[in-house]
């Protein structure tokens, strides 16, 4: 889920609640762990999927050691992360930026675009007007 949302753009929104559960492992600790997540989400979408695959086991086995040291923040975990199957929650604002010329869908959930599909800047397959 870290890096789905990541990739999404919900990681701010997650980071603090990530940093609220980090804090057993005192001020310092908690900072570097943050830095180092922080540095995960710049790097991310210019990883492969072997760096992805490979990012993803680190953080499953440093969460994993996390419980190991700390059992009782099992629960607080699940609170923290979204569900798979839970929206992400809305951020405040959403932009886009540099995109003359070129369609933007931003979304929250999934988009389904029917049996037409996305049309921009061309005719509908049903006929009509452009979209």
């Amino acid at each position: 889920m870290l890096i789905t949302e990541m990739l999404t753009g919900g990681w701010q929104l997650l980071r603090e609640r990530i940093a609220r559960f980090l804090r057993r492992d005192g001020q310092e600790t908690s900072s570097r762990q943050l830095e180092m997540l922080d540095e995960i989400e710049r790097g991310l979408p210019e990883a492969s999927e072997a760096d992805r695959a490979a990012i993803h086991d680190r953080l499953v086995r440093q969460i994993a050691a996390y419980l190991d040291r700390f059992p009782e923040m099992a629960d607080e975990l699940r609170e923290v992360l979204p569900a798979r199957d839970e929206a992400p929650s809305a951020p405040s604002t959403m932009a886009a930026y540099n995109n003359t010329n070129s369609q933007v869908l931003q979304s929250l959930g999934d988009i389904d675009a029917g049996d037409g599909g996305i049309n921009y800047g061309v005719p509908s397959r049903k006929g009509g007007a452009l979209r």
